[in-house]
């Protein structure tokens, strides 16, 4: 016997079904007009007493057409959580795409018990209307590089759920297959949103194929159901210059853009790994030193590593490609992080959790950004520019055990904690010029602050009050690693002297990347440090 519950919070695992989609092997039928039924029957049964237990109404479908796509829907409408709700069905929609039926419709809903069919219908609450008036809803939109756009839709609520496909034009085989190897994908983002703490799974999407797709966007706006109700929505966007992600929801929100349109200033797959790599570092690093939500950080990662798996450089490294302003040699490169340009930051919800302290807060905002800038009236007379930055403030309560919770009230005897206070910032600053073709200026400045102020409180009564400041501050003149090398130099074949310059120009990309706490532990800070030395290696105080 089959009952229904109301619908649960999109976010409850417990609830999500285990369906998955189904490839399409045919492209549907028709439409029909007129509103059908499909009544599953389970075996006869009654209640102790024997009386007929009460049976559900049956589904009123949109459409008569049965295919992949309300194969699955029938599959996943008996999940009444947003994950469940909608799994597979991602996934199907494309499927459809692929082999070409690009225009369909298709909803379903679920009458009261006590509603027949027709009265349902007569009541204009056809299951036709839920297209675009969902609670929890996702669209896809995917344009062509011929001007063709698809958009998928996806609307669930209570009683209902429906999907649309539609097309602004004709696809040809090509474009159709392009879009229908996004169907994993698709789903994997659905599906990211809708666990317990919401995933950005955008890594299936960014795969699209440029050559024959100019862009794609993703909408998702989810219900949370609980007290109070709140929303969560995720926008992502991708073309050939631009990649974007923004996140809002009840842990707080997440921002992040990405320019890939500098393709000179690209690096290669492994130097681009050894950046991302460096940077899940720093997020990490924030995370800890800030006491950021885990959920948001995890985002963050997730969507900073999606939106910069597909940038790639020329092949031809010394082409001018079509989007960068000079050619650039490997001493221009060096200075590089091999990264796109970027801007990123993720704000926590902020929180008071001190009700005898109303101006305590709880919270987390960390912004991290990356520029290039290309100048100069020529080849010969270029400059070259990247600037990396980060900043933190973060505030949070600590117990004054280790493993208790903290559980702060208006009674002083609750009052035993301390109250921490971050500010921490970090730049990197690498620059290269020509004169009459010849390299006159290259440095790299790197500096960090920190700054935390910790109030420690026993039985409400403040027993410390201590701020702990750091700053590291490091300039290298590079000309000695990138310039030429001198002539008369003894004691050295030519190459020798080309591998130390390999090895050189190596540690040196290394040294680019940026360094929120460079080379010690949190809260063991260096002194601003002495100028550089002959050698171009700046002094480091003890």
């Amino acid at each position: 016997m089959t009952s229904i519950s109301p619908l649960n919070s999109w976010s409850n695992p417990a609830a999500r079904a285990s369906a998955t989609g189904n490839r399409v092997e045919a492209p549907a039928a028709s439409r029909v007009s007129t509103p059908s039924t499909i009544v599953a029957l389970s075996p006869a049964s009654g209640n102790a007493d024997g009386a007929a237990a009460p049976q559900p109404s049956p589904l009123v479908w949109e459409s008569g057409t049965r295919d992949k796509v309300s194969e699955a829907m029938t599959k996943s409408f008996a999940s009444y959580a947003f994950g469940g709700r909608f799994s597979g069905l991602g996934e199907a929609m494309l499927g459809q795409v692929k082999l070409g039926n690009y225009n369909m419709s298709q909803a379903l809903r679920q009458p009261p018990p006590s509603t027949t069919p027709n009265v349902y219908a007569a009541a204009a609450i056809a299951p036709g209307d839920l297209h675009g008036n969902g609670e929890d809803n996702v669209s896809l939109s995917i344009t062509t590089r011929s001007g063709v756009e698809v958009r998928l839709s996806l609307d669930s609520q209570g009683d209902g759920l429906a999907v649309k496909i539609t097309a602004s034009g004709d696809l040809n085989d090509e474009e159709s297959r392009a879009m229908g190897d996004l169907a994993k994908g698709f789903q994997e983002a659905i599906d990211g949103m809708g666990q317990s703490t919401p995933r950005i799974a955008l890594a299936g999407l960014m795969q699209f194929d440029p050559q024959v797709l100019a862009s794609v966007k993703l909408h998702a706006e989810v219900k949370v159901r609980g007290e109070p109700e709140s929303v969560q929505t995720l926008d992502f966007q991708a073309d050939g210059a631009q990649r974007s992600v923004s996140f809002s929801g009840e842990a707080g929100s997440l921002e992040l853009k990405v320019d890939a349109s500098q393709l000179a200033t690209l690096g290669s797959k492994e130097r681009q790994a050894k950046a991302l790599n460096s940077y899940m570092k720093q997020f990490d690093q924030a995370a800890s030193r800030g006491h950021g939500d885990a959920g948001l950080v995890a985002m963050l990662k997730d969507s900073f590593t999606a939106l910069h798996s597909s940038a790639a450089a020329p092949e031809a490294a010394t082409a001018v490609p079509a989007t960068g302003k000079w050619r650039l040699a490997a001493e221009d490169t060096a200075i590089l992080t091999g990264l796109a340009d970027f801007s990123a930051s993720v704000s926590q919800a902020v929180k008071f959790s001190n009700p005898m302290r109303s101006t305590e807060k709880d919270g987390f905002d960390y912004e991290v950004s990356q520029k290039t800038t290309q100048a100069g009236p020529s080849q010969d007379e270029r400059s070259i520019r990247q600037q990396q930055q980060s900043k933190l403030s973060a505030s949070y309560h600590e117990s004054l055990v280790a493993g208790v919770p903290l559980r702060l009230t208006t009674n002083t005897q609750s009052q035993n904690y301390t109250y921490h206070q971050i500010e921490d910032s970090a730049s990197s600053d690498a620059q290269v010029a020509y004169r009459d073709g010849k390299l006159v200026k290259a440095s790299l400045r790197q500096e960090a602050s920190q700054s935390e102020h910790v109030m420690k409180y026993f039985l409400g009564k403040l027993e410390s009050d201590k701020t702990t400041p750091g700053n590291y501050s490091v300039l290298r003149d590079l000309l000695p690693v990138l310039g030429p090398y001198k002539t008369g130099e003894k004691d050295t074949t030519p190459e020798a002297r080309i591998e130390q310059r390999k090895q050189a120009m190596s540690a040196l990309r290394d040294d680019v990347l940026l360094q929120s706490y460079p080379g010690r532990t949190i809260g063991l800070w260096l002194a601003d440090a002495p100028p550089a030395d002959a050698a171009g290696q700046a002094k480091t105080a003890a």
